[in-house]
């Protein structure tokens, strides 16, 4: 009997394979994912790949992260900035100040540090700040924390008295960010120039309205206005003069009918709307709200805020001043407070780090580049006889 060679049975399985993963478009990833995140993260992302970094630079997706920013209503990507004393800048998470009552700061790595020259803040517009440097010419500097980019301004032509105010803002018709000097002499109105990021030039405008008794703070800036408190000749009243970024022309705002004229007045920005602190010496300070900007009859007395102790009206005049759930974030003299306007209490945050501070002022993390109209680099500047690349 012929012997049939066994054979290996044919065993047939089948493979075991992962479920289908679908392939998610590329735009949505970039739409619909990406500018959901934090400025930390997509600053590490942009390092994945070149079309990446790309993507994450492209000033569309930029100004849809922002936008998407801006809209929610939390506090984690906002942050506030501490000038401190021996020239230094400090940040700390808003939203640990509010929800926490404390907060480590950070020491921010600003440009010119090396050179250790007084640093002012002018103000902050979309994550951008504004740094002034009084004892370098007015030294200006545009400047986002969040992504380490920076523009050093070139001087004005008709030069920067050590008088000089200024104003950091935005016009969303031109897309265009703005700063606007006003060259403040002994007599006769300030000169006025106003610098251009897009054209990255200044350019001379119209004088300003009226004569300056006494030097100006930085300028606040509302619904693409800038918006100064000064005092004028010849009888030193105050009044509140406005500059349309788009429009590039001056205006007076009108103030509340029933303001005390016994008050020290003082201009700040809460909740996106124009406010007057009416200091009463001493005792309180009214806080006016302009509910509609420029509409007269939207001035609304906010809350009447009675000191914990004795404060004079200069230790009321750091322009930090944020409200949010009702509580308004604002400086007593040199220590950081929360007020509850509901139970009329102080909450006093520690911020550690923080010892003492000269100024602050509120900023947002953005992808917003001061260089996005012009090539990135490095300057040098020469300070005190030596060259510091900035």
């Amino acid at each position: 009997m012929a012997r049939v060679s066994p054979q290996q049975p044919q065993i047939f399985c089948k493979e075991k394979r992962p479920p289908f993963l679908p392939v998610v478009p590329e735009e949505v990833i970039f739409e619909s994912i990406l500018t959901r995140l934090p400025v930390k993260s997509l600053f590490r992302f942009r390092c994945v790949c070149k079309s990446w970094c790309s993507s994450i630079s492209d000033p569309r997706f930029v100004q849809n992260h922002l936008t998407l920013v801006k809209s929610h209503d939390g506090l984690e990507n906002w942050r506030v900035i501490f000038q401190c004393p021996w020239r230094v800048l400090k940040s700390c998470a808003l939203s640990n100040i509010f929800h926490e009552l404390k907060g480590c700061s950070v020491d921010l790595d600003y440009p010119m540090r090396k050179a250790r020259l007084n640093v002012e803040i002018v103000g902050s517009c979309n994550g951008l700040v504004c740094l002034c440097f009084r004892h370098q010419e007015n030294l200006l500097i545009m400047w986002n924390p969040s992504i380490k980019e920076w523009k050093v301004i070139a001087s004005c032509a008709t030069g920067s008295p050590p008088s000089s105010a200024y104003g950091f803002g935005y016009s969303q018709s031109s897309d265009d960010y703005k700063l606007v000097q006003l060259a403040i002499g002994k007599t006769g109105k300030p000169r006025t120039n106003v610098y251009s990021l897009r054209a990255d030039s200044w350019k001379s405008i119209e004088e300003f309205p009226s004569e300056i008794a006494s030097e100006s703070s930085s300028g606040k800036v509302v619904d693409g206005a800038l918006n100064w408190g000064v005092n004028v000749r010849p009888n030193n009243s105050w009044m509140i003069v406005s500059y349309d970024l788009a429009e590039e022309r001056f205006e007076t705002v009108s103030q509340p009918d029933s303001i005390s004229r016994e008050t020290k007045q003082t201009l700040k920005v809460m909740g996106g709307c124009l406010c007057i602190l009416c200091v009463r010496l001493r005792v309180c300070v009214d806080i006016w709200i302009m509910k509609e900007y420029g509409v007269k009859e939207s001035w609304t007395k906010l809350v009447s805020v009675k000191y914990p102790w004795n404060l004079t009206p200069s230790q009321l005049s750091k322009s930090l001043c944020f409200m949010k759930c009702n509580g308004i974030l604002m400086f007593l003299g040199n220590y950081l407070a929360i007020f509850d306007m509901d139970g009329k209490t102080y909450k006093y945050p520690v911020i550690y780090g923080v010892m003492d501070c000269d100024e602050a002022d509120i900023y947002i993390e953005s992808l917003v580049s001061p260089n996005v109209h012009n090539a990135t680099g490095s300057e040098t500047l020469t300070v005190n006889e030596q060259e510091i690349e900035v």
